[in-house]
């Protein structure tokens, strides 16, 4: 029987405490993978690199992720997106994309990751 390759996630979030936390909490799931990016220049050329990915957390607002071609690229892969900034939670309902409100604990961040 092959091994199950744990799950890629990609956290994308230019500051540093913020990303060590959201981290730390995605890794307290269990065994996985975790891709850290500060900005989406350093992401365009090595996305290829870490596909499949099954969550993206990334540090956009609703109005700026459905206009990047990151986050269009990962939502069409099937990546569960979650947004960490802005607060438009009504916006987001019934897109299938999530909203991790800051600050956030790890039970918020495996909501995010459970959620279906």
């Amino acid at each position: 029987m092959p091994a199950l390759t744990p799950p890629t996630y990609l956290v994308l979030e230019r500051d540093a405490l913020i990303s060590a936390d959201l981290i730390q909490a995605i890794e307290s799931r269990g065994p996985c993978r975790v891709v850290h990016y500060a900005s989406v220049d350093e992401i365009g050329p090595e996305l290829h690199k870490i596909r499949p990915v099954d969550a993206a957390f990334l540090e956009m607002r609703y109005d700026e992720a459905i206009n990047s071609t990151l986050s269009t690229q990962l939502a069409r892969d099937g990546a569960r997106m979650v947004l960490t900034m802005g607060e438009d939670v009504e916006r987001i309902a019934g897109t299938g994309w999530r909203l991790l409100l800051r600050p956030f604990t790890d039970e918020m961040v495996h909501q995010a990751l459970s959620e279906g």
